[in-house]
């Protein structure tokens, strides 16, 4: 189904994760589901507990609220959008992921409050990254109207995110640039293992070429799309977020890769893109 799903939770991140959704939906033809999941289960830590119904009321009613005014923002931002709501009682990863089997993309904003707190600074954000089926977007800043930002490394599996950066490239009229890092050293450090600058020059032509090659197939495919390659030794999510600046549309990377972007989703360059990105972040699985 062409469904994009947003978890919303009244905060302002999922505003701003609604917004982006409402957006793309429009850019793709899509349906934008709008889903606010809340918890009325007693804490492990009181498991006999038993919740008045008047409090679980309460929450409900929060989320059913959240849900309504998401849907008010989705309707200003795109109003040709075709926009679905619901709550849910139960855990929001599971939840999400569930539905999420039904949709083309998971959006969800970085921080907020109540059943989705902390939602890409814990478990959640793991578990949803690491087991959704298509594509997750991690709305951690507006971003601008730049180009859309792509990490590629030497393996197959980043195709899939290189192949959906093109597409989102021509669908927003923007400039592809493909980040490539064949070592996590920077130049200076280089240097300091006595590596001579010509040598580095020399292993970084090499891996445009080898990053061209990988790029051919997608370029006569979306020949609209304007493509410019970055090739450096430096860390990886330096890399992207440098490429990114504050003005990129959208930064795309795949699930798992080796080289550069070994556990991307799931290691410290993951996290130092989410935390830091000005822009939406795609991940795509292979």
């Amino acid at each position: 189904m062409n469904a994009i799903l947003v978890g919303v939770d009244g905060s302002d991140a999922s505003t701003g994760a609604v917004k982006w959704a409402a957006h793309a939906a429009a850019v793709e033809g899509a349906e934008l589901k709008l889903v606010g999941v809340y918890d009325a289960s007693t804490s492990d830590y009181a498991p006999g507990l038993i919740i008045p119904q008047d409090v679980i009321d309460a929450i409900r009613q929060d989320a059913s609220d959240a849900v309504h005014a998401a849907a008010d923002t989705a309707k200003e931002v795109a109003p040709g959008v075709p926009v679905a709501t619901s709550i849910v009682d139960g855990d929001a990863a599971r939840v999400l992921l569930e539905l999420g089997k039904e949709a083309s993309m998971i959006v969800l904003g970085t921080r907020g409050l109540g059943s989705i707190k902390g939602l890409f600074l814990g478990s959640v954000s793991t578990t949803v990254a690491a087991h959704a089926h298509g594509r997750v977007v991690v709305v951690a800043g507006a971003g601008g109207d730049g180009p859309v930002v792509v990490g590629v490394d030497d393996s197959p599996i980043s195709d899939a995110a290189v192949a959906e950066a093109y597409r989102q490239a021509s669908l927003r009229n923007a400039t592809l640039i493909a980040v490539h890092t064949w070592t996590p050293l920077d130049a200076d450090a280089l240097h300091g293992y006595g590596i001579e600058p010509d040598e580095i020059e020399r292993m970084s032509q090499d891996a445009v070429e080898a990053v061209a090659e990988r790029l051919a197939g997608y370029a006569s495919e979306y020949p609209d799309v304007k493509v410019e390659r970055k090739v450096l030794p430096e860390e990886p999510a330096k890399a992207l977020l440098d490429a990114a600046g504050e003005d990129a549309q959208l930064i795309v990377v795949g699930s798992r890769g080796r080289g550069g972007f070994r556990g991307l989703l799931l290691g410290s360059t993951s996290q130092k893109v989410m935390h830091q990105a000005h822009s939406p972040v795609m991940v795509v699985r292979n």
